[in-house]
């Protein structure tokens, strides 16, 4: 994959994942997994976690998502993947930490797809080494 077309679809992620985030956010945790399937096209799922204020309390999930649904973070993700593919660089996952300075680092990940299969542990796991990360 070109670097800087890579870097830039990266940037729109993450530019989306902000701008759906809530107000007062100090950190997210996005991890998604996309997995090409004959039959039924493009499987995908994600999952975010985020945490809120100065005290960096976790986001309550009982009052609905962390992040509100934004097509443009799909789209965006949909795209990263697809030019992922066309250079033969295919991830299975992809996830990504930001704080609310300005900082994040991504990790993509080449095998396995244990949001997509349910193995909670796994993606779990995931989960907790990126928002150690940061």
């Amino acid at each position: 994959m070109n670097f800087l077309k890579k870097a830039e679809l990266v940037n729109i992620v993450v530019s989306e994942i902000i701008y759906s985030a809530p107000a007062n956010w100090t950190k997210i945790v996005y991890y998604t997994e996309r997995l090409r399937d004959i039959e039924i096209g493009l499987r995908n799922k994600d999952i975010a976690r985020c945490w809120l204020g100065s005290e960096k309390i976790p986001h309550n999930n009982s009052k609905g998502p962390p992040l509100r649904s934004s097509v443009e973070l799909f789209d965006a993700v949909d795209e990263l993947f697809i030019d992922s593919e066309k250079n033969k660089e295919i991830w299975s996952g992809f996830g990504v930490v930001i704080n609310n300075n300005g900082k994040y680092t991504t990790n993509f990940y080449y095998q396995d797809t244990p949001l997509l299969d349910n193995k909670d542990e796994e993606y779990r796991a995931r989960l907790e080494a990126l928002a150690e990360m940061i």
